[in-house]
């Protein structure tokens, strides 16, 4: 009976503190902007904390949290005037958000029209 009940005195802090320190899920992701003007920029993103090379990382991470990492529903800017011209850019995003993977690839009539839609994610 002893026994038992040491092993349990001994078992109940490993219990408790697997559980108190697992770690969040990773959120770690590789985004591009591709144009035949520019030709390919990327940067490196990780959350929860924000970092990585991205120069907006914290804003980043906020809206792509706001859209619940679905990067077709990123809430975008307020309008703006964008011109008509036709310079496609081409954002990629792919990695893990918060453990799920990511796979985004979008097509843009202009770099405006692509931050106008997509905020800051894919300004840099």
């Amino acid at each position: 009976m002893a026994s038992l009940f040491a092993s349990g005195l001994l078992a109940a802090p490993l219990l408790s503190t697997g559980t108190a320190s697992a770690a969040p899920p990773e959120t770690d992701l590789v985004l591009a902007v591709h144009s035949e003007e520019t030709g390919v920029q990327s940067t490196r993103l990780t959350c929860d904390p924000a970092a990585g090379d991205h120069q907006a990382a914290q804003a980043a991470c906020g809206e792509i949290a706001a859209a619940g990492g679905d990067f077709t529903q990123l809430a975008g800017t307020e309008p703006q005037l964008c011109t008509f011209d036709y310079r496609p850019v081409t954002a990629v995003a792919f990695g893990s958000w918060r453990g799920e993977p990511v796979r985004y690839v979008h097509e843009f009539p202009n770099r405006c029209v692509m931050e106008q839609e997509t905020g800051t994610v894919f300004s840099f």
